[in-house]
């Protein structure tokens, strides 16, 4: 193996390890921008940089990002990931066709995966007002998770559009009791009026393909980013381990949980690795401060998302826990660094890649 090759390996497990530990992951970009120059066009190091950087850059330099994600796509064509990265960017831009046409390659690859096609499918009907194209895919959305209440809008949003109001009635009205709120409650009554068009209704959240600013405009912000003190204890008094309030913990995250777009079975993974997390926290007594509490669930969610792929970004998850980014960031880096976390991971993960 020649010195440059060598370099470039040494290179990529640094940004590995920095990655399973860093506070913020943007904190590996230099490294990344370096191993890009450094590693050969094509080989693994060069596309594990690239694709990393499509999607670290995705919210704040969509069109950079999509230029990371094309140079990895020519090498993949069937990474239904990359894909679904590059209609992000696209949607981001204000590109909607190029964006569906990216989500339908990523289906293609992908087809067990309802997100997509739930993405897709609200890409048409939304962005681009074509209600009856984007049913088929709003259906096979639902049905692949009938019990996200996400869902249901978009695909009772799209059938009142078309004009078949009863089916969109009845779907609301076996949308998951959890999903209830007063957007959920105003879209049923716009159903009910009849879907006049000149009051058309927005969907109760906006769906993973809606910018990230227009979603996080207004949301409050809760602190919690740093580790520190939020129970007034000495170091000495919170040096012993302990248990975080899990009765305290488990409402904060079957809420959040509830606003994602995520089924039964990833619901039930998210508790089932918030255990194993709060296992092995370093400074469980963090998670008692109400801030805490909410960036742990907010991270563990996130985690859910990770393994498993769901195309939804960091600010996404974040804001249905109304916690800064930076908070989820910081408690995902211990999380996934604590339960060695990968994508796919066969402890936590419901879908898998073809």
């Amino acid at each position: 193996m020649d010195a440059r090759r060598q370099k470039a390996l040494e290179l990529r497990r640094q940004i590995e390890w920095t990655l399973a530990r860093a506070v913020d992951p943007g904190d590996v970009l230099p490294m990344l921008h370096r191993l890009t120059r450094l590693a050969d066009d094509g080989s693994d190091e060069s596309l594990f940089a690239n694709l990393h950087l499509a999607e670290l850059l995705v919210e704040r330099h969509p069109w950079r990002a999509a230029l990371y994600a094309r140079r990895v796509l020519a090498h993949r064509p069937n990474d239904d990931r990359l894909w679904a990265t590059l209609a992000l960017c696209q949607t981001l831009l204000g590109h909607y066709k190029f964006a569906v046409r990216a989500y339908h390659h990523a289906v293609a690859n992908a087809p067990k995966n309802p997100w997509y096609a739930h993405n897709l499918g609200h890409l048409l009907d939304v962005a681009l007002g074509r209600a009856c194209d984007a049913l088929p895919w709003l259906e096979r959305a639902y049905l692949g998770a009938s019990d996200s209440g996400e869902l249901a809008a978009s695909y009772a949003h799209a059938l009142a559009r078309t004009g078949r109001l009863t089916e969109a009635r009845d779907v609301l009205a076996r949308a998951p009791k959890k999903a209830a709120s007063r957007e959920h409650a105003a879209l049923l009554k716009w159903v009910e009026q009849g879907a006049p068009a000149d009051m058309d209704h927005p969907l109760p959240r906006p769906a993973p393909v809606h910018t990230i600013a227009a979603q996080l405009q207004g949301t409050p912000h809760v602190a919690g980013g740093a580790v520190r003190r939020v129970d007034g204890k000495s170091d000495e008094e919170s040096a012993a381990r302990r248990t975080p309030d899990l009765a305290e913990f488990d409402g904060v995250l079957a809420r959040g949980l509830a606003s994602l777009p995520l089924d039964a079975k990833q619901r039930a993974r998210a508790k089932s690795l918030a255990r194993d997390a709060l296992a092995r926290f370093s400074r469980p007594a963090g998670t008692r401060g109400q801030s805490a509490v909410h960036a742990v669930a907010a991270a563990v969610a996130y985690a859910i998302v990770y393994v498993d792929h769901v195309p939804l970004t960091q600010s996404e998850v974040a804001a249905c826990f109304r916690v800064r980014v930076a908070s989820l960031r910081g408690r995902f880096g211990e999380i996934r660094a604590h339960l060695d976390l990968m994508p796919g991971d066969v402890r936590y993960a419901t879908l898998r890649r073809r």
